[in-house]
């Protein structure tokens, strides 16, 4: 699980910091995220999360966990964009 909260205040907005967050974890089968205490997360964070690390490595399964409405709002939107 991956407590995104506990990398400090850093706001979750681009695709360069979902890259650092998901760098190195290409060597598991299922990924939580844990929005806890996350404020919010940009259109950008989530695009390259769920839909472009999801292409690149399909047999991992990515979750999260305690979204706030902020979040969850994002990442809906996020995910139910066409492919």
């Amino acid at each position: 699980m991956v407590k995104l909260s506990d990398l400090g205040e850093e706001q979750y907005v681009s695709r360069s910091q979902a890259k650092r967050i998901l760098l190195a974890l290409d060597k598991f089968e299922k990924i939580i995220l844990d929005f806890k205490d996350v404020k919010t997360v940009g259109q950008g964070f989530v695009d390259e999360v769920f839909r472009v690390f999801k292409q690149e490595h399909p047999n991992i399964e990515i979750e999260y966990v305690n979204a706030n409405d902020n979040v969850l709002f994002m990442l809906k939107r996020g995910l139910d964009t066409p492919q």
